[in-house]
């Protein structure tokens, strides 16, 4: 008995080990990898918080994607952290309308009511529709998690892209890489039943 019980204690401590380890390497690596983006129904850009970096960020590389006729619609996506504040979509289509040429209209699309990655994909098919191609924006650490719930829950191609990550200092990009494989794994069951 003994026996039996330290073999399904070995065996699933090695499942364990390497669900982590594969995890990990999706993480990191995702990101680095990136598809010649091809011409595509939609960009979307992921929110953070609003009056950050990353977000702006993620707003320009949005724009510069769009100026260089990669789409012809964005979709700034995000909640609001709190009823004091604009929600992240707004603050995304501010961003935009800040830095965009003055001569040329940039169309976005606010999907305003997601609280998380997986309800910005979902939000975002009920705004633009299932089957459509897109292009996420995020930073490079959160991609893998958004294109896999994007590929999930039906939209195809996916590209993404992100703005390079200058903004961060080392350490909060190891915070942030960790916390995206704690992440990763806490949304296996969606990535299981979309």
């Amino acid at each position: 008995m003994v026996k039996k019980l330290w073999r399904i204690y070995k065996y699933t401590a090695i499942s364990v080990f390497s669900l982590l380890v594969v995890d990990v390497l999706i993480v990191l690596f995702f990101g680095a990898y990136r598809p010649a983006i091809q011409r595509a129904d939609a960009i979307v850009v992921l929110g953070a918080a609003i009056n950050t970096p990353a977000l702006y960020n993620r707003s320009l590389e949005g724009l510069r994607l769009y100026e260089a006729g990669d789409a012809n619609v964005i979709v700034a996506s995000g909640g609001r952290i709190s009823s004091k504040d604009i929600s992240e979509a707004q603050y995304i289509e501010r961003s935009i309308q800040s830095k965009q040429n003055p001569k040329t209209f940039v169309p976005i699309i606010l999907e305003d009511q997601s609280h998380d990655t997986y309800e910005n994909i979902k939000n975002t098919k009920e705004k633009i529709g299932s089957g459509k191609s897109i292009i996420i924006v995020s930073d490079k650490f959160h991609l893998a998690r958004a294109v896999i719930i994007a590929k999930r829950l039906g939209f195809g191609p996916v590209y993404w892209s992100s703005p390079a990550p200058t903004y961060y200092k080392g350490s909060e990009l190891v915070f942030y890489y960790a916390r995206e494989v704690l992440a990763m794994i806490a949304y296996i069951p969606k990535f299981i039943l979309g």
